[in-house]
């Protein structure tokens, strides 16, 4: 009889363990569930080349102390597809500021892509505190036919300028709705600071050159961080991604490392020191602060007088990036094609060269010029004319 009664009591005790581990299991499933419904990453469940993609990211989601790569979902094609943009996160093992990266906003500027590219390849994710956040070639057919503007069919064919489109809008056209998506999904509530990278558009060389927002500290220490030769201090242009981050609470730059459709080692080796300072200086990283802009003797100014060409021609620039210039110098000249000068070019004011058109044949209104100034017009700051950034 005993015998009976706890063979009884040993299946009654086997049932309850089962009871408890079912509902032990249960509460975990719960629990994980819950989590899943709370995180703002969101996945898919597609890969590309390996990749996940994601329509939405929140750096908090993600193992910290580890390298992810996701591809972003952006904007539907003509057809009805999507463009997908890559995204590489290095999430930190400890908390701290968290740096945003972005390269090829215009497609044909490169140096950026290969910036970004060298910077993740020398990080360790478990020896940093925050994150770094790398968005690559955001501007998809731009980088794709390696052209500034963003091709679309409206009107049988239009280039757009994916630069004057941030924040975006949600309802807008095929850029701005991209623009729109990658500012809400990707990068608000992700970053702290940013840098956009650019380079000079086709046919011109930009120096080693920083747009600061004059109105916020922040942005101007992380320009002064980067060994560059030339910062301007602006109001801010309308439609830059710079301008959108600074009006979203986010101190940013945007950074000109030299000329478009390829790359140049010095500027890469510039951009990337650069960062490799702003990780040190905010304690992402614990590396020591390099160079700066104040060991290259950096010019500040507050207007970019631009020569436009008057003329069309074969034009010979006279002035290198950077140099020195007085008002009334000549910079430039054209001649037509018999040799017969047509037009010379006076700087405007004292200043340094920022830009110079690189292409021999510069026909009426492109850009001849560009020289960094400071005018007492612009103490409140002056809004800028040219092309670029």
């Amino acid at each position: 009889m005993r015998c009976f009664s706890d063979a009884r009591d040993e299946v009654a005790r086997r049932r309850a363990v089962r009871i408890r581990l079912a509902v032990a299991a249960a509460v975990v499933m719960l629990i994980q569930s819950v989590r899943s419904a709370d995180a703002a990453t969101v996945f898919t469940g597609d890969k590309i080349q390996g990749m996940p993609v994601i329509t939405q990211l929140d750096v908090g989601d993600l193992a910290s102390g580890k390298t992810h790569r996701f591809m972003f979902q952006g904007v539907e094609t003509g057809t009805g597809q999507h463009w997908y943009v890559p995204v590489i996160v290095a999430r930190g093992a400890n908390p701290g500021k968290r740096l945003l990266l972005v390269s090829g906003v215009h497609g044909d500027e490169l140096n950026p892509i290969r910036v970004v590219q060298r910077v993740f390849a020398d990080l360790d994710a478990s020896k940093l505190s925050g994150a770094v956040i790398g968005i690559i070639g955001p501007s998809r057919p731009g980088v794709e036919y390696v052209t500034r503007g963003w091709p679309t069919t409206e009107l049988g064919k239009t280039l757009i300028n994916p630069n004057r489109t941030w924040p975006g809008e949600e309802s807008g056209n095929t850029v701005e709705r991209h623009s729109w998506l990658i500012m809400n999904k990707l990068i608000k509530g992700n970053a702290d600071i940013g840098v956009d990278i650019h380079t000079g558009g086709n046919g011109i060389d930009f120096a080693l050159f920083a747009f600061a927002n004059m109105n916020d500290v922040e942005a101007r220490r992380i320009a002064s961080l980067f060994p560059i030769e030339q910062i301007l201090l602006e109001p801010g242009f309308d439609g830059t991604l710079e301008y959108a981050l600074v009006r979203a609470g986010i101190p940013a730059i945007t950074l000109e490392l030299g000329g478009p459709r390829g790359f140049d080692p010095e500027m890469i080796r510039v951009g990337v020191a650069g960062v490799e300072n702003l990780l040190a200086s905010y304690r992402i990283s614990d590396r020591p602060v390099g160079a700066t802009s104040k060991d290259r003797n950096v010019f500040m100014g507050n207007k970019l007088d631009d020569l436009f060409a008057v003329n069309s021609g074969f034009t010979e620039v006279l002035v290198k990036l950077n140099d020195a210039v007085q008002k009334g110098q000549k910079v430039a000249v054209q001649r037509n094609a018999f040799g017969d000068v047509v037009q010379e070019y006076l700087a405007p004011s004292d200043g340094r060269v920022a830009i110079i058109g690189t292409d021999a044949i510069r026909e009426r209104g492109s850009d001849v010029v560009s020289i960094l100034t400071n005018s007492s017009e612009c103490a409140g700051g002056c809004p800028y004319a040219g092309d670029e950034p």
